[in-house]
């Protein structure tokens, strides 16, 4: 695999993030939407929410990940775990994935009452990319506080 990123063989904007897979790469765009500030390369931060159905609705933090899996990865297959830090005695998670699961590759599961996985259920056969909304809504102390995972999935062609 040749890292077209590293080496600047790419023709990603320059508003675009390069990310490296095997045999190729993708050019990735991580925007905050309205009413967010970006606080790092990958995350997102509510600035306001208008009153409480809204504070409770609404992502409190957006963060973009990327992950590369090859076509003959074995499932079910643990491909993401999410959680509160810190975690504390009490917490409960009810996890959701909103979009990007229209053919039903992709599933959730909790481990614990702050820990949940997603996992890749069904063998995706022919290299494939994925958006994954996983939303997180965490209750804590009587309140229900919002979290959203945009991970992106690239399944790429197993290298013999």
């Amino acid at each position: 695999d040749i890292d077209e990123c590293a080496i600047g063989t790419h023709n990603c904007s320059a508003t675009e993030t390069c990310y490296n897979i095997q045999g190729g790469f993708r050019c990735l765009s991580f925007e905050c939407p309205s009413n967010y500030r970006k606080v790092s390369d990958m995350r997102c931060e509510r600035i306001s929410c208008f009153n409480y159905l809204d504070c409770q609705n609404t992502p409190v933090r957006i963060t973009y990940y990327q992950l590369n899996f090859q076509t003959n990865i074995v499932v079910p297959a643990h491909i993401f775990r999410i959680g509160p830090s810190p975690a504390y005695a009490g917490d409960n998670i009810i996890l959701t994935i909103n979009k990007g699961n229209e053919e039903n590759y992709f599933s959730t599961r909790r481990l614990n009452s702050y820990t949940g996985i997603v996992y890749l259920q069904r063998q995706v056969k022919e290299p494939k990319d994925f958006l994954l909304d996983v939303e997180m809504k965490l209750w804590r102390q009587g309140t229900y506080t919002t979290f959203l995972a945009k991970i992106y999935i690239f399944i790429t062609a197993h290298a013999y």
